[in-house]
């Protein structure tokens, strides 16, 4: 009897032994590759693995760096001017356009002016940079001005009759002047739409100026030839004038850029262009530029090839 009683105590004792061993191996089993939690019960990492401070399982820290800096273009980087007083205007993009206003400097004044339109205006021979800030960021052009200083040739006096008898001196010696340039700009024009592929053109009568370009035909000019495209896909058009009174220079470049705005257009709508890829010809292809007496409208592919020719006319 004692013998069967401790033999049910002793498998008693064995099953609860095992009882005890399962509950400590098998219980309170984990989702494989999960995270560890906390008495909560909460996961302390985030979806894609990293914990809330920003690090990753293997201890590193994520991206956290700021966004990219404002990127500056120029329209161009390197500018000649061929005369005194001949212009370039330089235009920029800022890509993210922040509505920053850019401003523009000149390394030495008394080789190149710049003004805050970003037109570049050559003093005198030699070289300089131009450099445009907006927001932060920064973008240069080099500009270079090359040209002889024209000198007046050295007057000797009328020579004195030498009693031979005549009387009258000989002409031989008297002084002349240098006739100032004289630039045909039809020859100019027919040059460069022989050379470059243009769209249809019309040369404006003065009813066309006083609609496309208000107050242009009522300059004093020796030469105006403007040349519009009267279709709806303007895509360019090329402007020549030669002024009679170098104070109405001016006058006839803001015709000009006034005629370029409209048909960019003010952003708020479409303009005069109509077209995406018309009004982008006008807003990145178009230049305004003058030497002297001399004034030259273009919106082409080629402007800046075309304005180097213009001013080598010179």
């Amino acid at each position: 009897m004692k013998r069967r009683i401790f033999a049910m105590v002793l498998a008693s004792a064995m099953v609860l032994s095992l009882a005890a061993c399962g509950n400590n191996n098998g219980g309170g089993s984990s989702n494989p590759g999960s995270s560890s939690s906390d008495n909560s019960g909460i996961s302390s990492s985030l979806p894609d693995g990293s914990t809330p401070d920003g690090s990753q399982p293997d201890g590193s820290v994520g991206d956290t760096s700021e966004p990219g800096e404002i990127t500056l273009t120029l329209n161009q980087t390197s500018v000649k001017l061929t005369k005194a007083g001949a212009t370039f205007q330089l235009r920029y993009t800022a890509e993210p356009d922040t509505d920053g206003i850019a401003s523009f400097t000149s390394s030495d004044k008394k080789i190149a002016t710049v003004a805050q339109d970003g037109t570049i205006k050559a003093v005198a021979p030699g070289k300089t940079t131009i450099t445009v800030e907006y927001d932060g960021a920064k973008a240069t052009c080099a500009v270079t001005c090359d040209w002889k200083e024209e000198t007046k040739p050295e007057q000797k006096p009328d020579p004195k009759p030498d009693g031979s008898g005549s009387g009258s001196s000989s002409g031989s010696g008297s002084s002349s002047s240098t006739p100032s340039t004289n630039v045909d700009l039809s020859a100019f024009y027919s040059t460069i739409t022989g050379k470059y592929e243009f769209g249809f053109l019309e040369l404006a009568d003065s009813s066309i100026l006083d609609n496309v370009y208000p107050g242009l035909s009522g300059i004093s000019a020796e030469q105006m030839l403007v040349y519009v495209c009267m279709i709806s896909m303007n895509n360019g058009e090329f402007g020549l004038v030669q002024v009679k009174d170098s104070k109405d220079v001016d006058a006839v470049k803001a015709a000009f850029q006034s005629r370029i705005d409209y048909m960019v257009g003010d952003g708020n709508g479409p303009g005069g262009a109509q077209y995406p890829m018309a009004m982008d010809q006008w807003e990145n292809n178009s230049r305004v530029v003058s030497n002297g007496n001399y004034v030259m409208m273009i919106v082409h592919e080629n402007c800046d090839d075309i304005v180097n020719e213009f001013n080598a006319l010179f």
